[in-house]
């Protein structure tokens, strides 16, 4: 009557939590920090800007 779907087995994901080694984190810690640095300089650049114009 109906047939059984033929559709890809969906792949579950990898419980990979419990695997994030420490220097992953250091690095995503490392990248906020640049980020925040970039902002930073951003904010300075456009209250510096006004005054130097």
């Amino acid at each position: 009557m109906t047939e059984p779907s033929k559709a890809a087995p969906v792949a579950e994901p990898q419980d990979s939590a419990h695997e994030v080694p420490v220097e992953s984190g250091r690095q995503i810690l490392i990248n906020w920090i640049i980020v925040a640095l970039g902002l930073a300089g951003l904010g300075a650049v456009g209250a510096l800007l006004p005054k130097l114009l």
